[in-house]
C-alpha cells in the first residue's frame, strides 16, 4: 500500500510506470493538460474527474485517491 504518498505522487508514479506524458494522460481522461498538471503538482487534492484519470492511468480510483487496495484496475 502507498498510504504514505499523496494523490499527486501516486499519479506521477503511475504515469511514469506506463511511460505516458501528462498530455497523453489528460487526453485519455478527457481533461485539459493543465488540469492534470495541477493534480501532479499537488494543487488539486480531490479531482472531479477521478474515475477518468484512474482509467487513463489503468488503476483503481480508490488506489489513486487513498493508496489502498490493489493498484491495478480490474
Amino acid at each position: 500500500m502507498d498510504t504514505s504518498k499523496t494523490i499527486s505522487q501516486r499519479a506521477k508514479q503511475r504515469r511514469s510506470e506506463l511511460g505516458l506524458t501528462q498530455t497523453e494522460v489528460a487526453e485519455q481522461a478527457g481533461i485539459a493538460q493543465q488540469s492534470y498538471q495541477q493534480l501532479e503538482a499537488g494543487e488539486t487534492k480531490r479531482p472531479r474527474n477521478l474515475l477518468e484519470i484512474a482509467s487513463a492511468l489503468k488503476c483503481t480510483a480508490q488506489w489513486l485517491m487513498y493508496g489502498t487496495t490493489s493498484k491495478k484496475a480490474a
